[in-house]
């Protein structure tokens, strides 16, 4: 009498390992995105996170997925969830679908407004003019504007213009200096308040540049997460910049009164950041509302291996009361400053 015995064949070693690193890699990124939409700039690490490139994300889930193709296929809906959770909220991919099924609000006054961060001028300023020209704006804002720029003052010898510390306006319409916001926690002037005489409409504008977060990224290093180096600083430095947004935005309110409102500039803190939730609920963000794709706008220039002209956050924004409808929002292309610039067309509800 014989008998037969029963073999149960194991997965394999690779196809295990897929699956097992598969599952990992999502918790990982559940893990990230919690670091990035909840903590944020509220913990050094989190806020090191905030700023730091988010597509090397996709290389292990898309690595796994590829793996899962070949050797392990009850993986595949791992890994795609993975990839989808870089490539969408991850990375900040903005789909605004409300905005494509929604109407657009008739005869209302159109305004096309541009912002960008020149950086003193540098690189490349004339590559930054030469794409304002293509977007033809009726309203230029621009930061960081130090030293002088004969080529600043050629282009927009025909506009109305306010110019005052590192702000500068320009505007088709007639414009005037309201008042320059300057606060404590940095000792600085971080907001420029105008006032643009539309053809039947006052509006007030802000223009803004918040406190850049490198000086605090600065202070830390790979061995930070071990050693805690530099994490005190860092944690001081987030302290400061939450007071000064903070005071950035009371000074918006206490300034605008009922005037419909533009704020734009350089807000040095992405979407994602509890910064930029807490002090600009209420206003609409043109680039979530109307921009298709990531909108990055800096840095444009090398940073350690990252290449030049490849920027990987959207600290730069233009910003609208409900008074507004966005129309449409582009962040450019050109590389003429570390910061590209971002334009948006508003129509003012009648």
């Amino acid at each position: 009498m014989s008998s037969t015995a029963t073999v149960v064949k194991s997965p394999g070693r690779i196809p295990g390992m897929v699956a097992w690193c598969s599952w990992i890699n999502l918790l990982l990124l559940l893990l990230v995105s919690w670091l990035l939409f909840a903590v944020s700039e509220n913990w050094w690490f989190s806020s090191a996170l905030t700023y730091a490139p988010r597509m090397p994300y996709l290389i292990p889930a898309v690595g796994l997925l590829i793996a899962s193709l070949i050797w392990h296929r009850s993986s595949v809906a791992v890994n795609l969830i993975s990839v989808a959770m870089v490539a969408g909220p991850i990375m900040g991919l903005s789909l605004p679908v409300s905005r494509w099924m929604g109407q657009t609000v008739p005869g209302g006054i159109t305004l096309k407004v541009l912002s960008c961060n020149v950086q003193g001028f540098k690189p490349d300023f004339a590559s930054v003019l030469a794409e304002v020209g293509r977007c033809n704006p009726d309203l230029v804002a621009f930061q960081d504007v130090r030293g002088e720029s004969k080529l600043l003052e050629k282009y927009f010898a025909s506009w109305h213009t306010v110019e005052k510390g590192e702000f500068f306006v320009a505007c088709r319409h007639p414009v005037k200096l309201v008042q320059l916001g300057h606060f404590d926690p940095f000792d600085r002037d971080a907001v420029l308040h105008c006032e643009v005489e539309l053809p039947s409409e006052t509006i007030s504008l802000f223009n803004i540049h918040q406190m850049t977060p490198r000086h605090g990224l600065r202070a830390l290093d790979l061995t930070s997460p071990i050693t805690q180096r530099g994490s005190e600083k860092m944690s001081r430095y987030l302290d400061l910049r939450a007071e000064e947004a903070t005071s950035v935005r009371d000074f918006v309110e206490g300034s605008r009164g009922k005037l419909p409102t533009i704020i734009l500039g350089d807000f040095n803190t992405p979407c994602e950041s509890n910064l930029y939730h807490q002090n600009w609920f209420g206003f609409q963000n043109a680039f979530n509302s109307a921009g298709t794709g990531y909108g990055y706008s800096f840095p444009c220039t090398r940073q350690y291996c990252w290449p030049a002209g490849v920027p990987w956050v959207r600290l730069d924004h233009i910003l609208a009361d409900d008074a507004w409808q966005v129309r449409s929002c582009h962040v450019g292309q050109a590389n003429g400053s570390d910061h590209r610039l971002i334009t948006a067309t508003l129509v003012l509800r009648p």
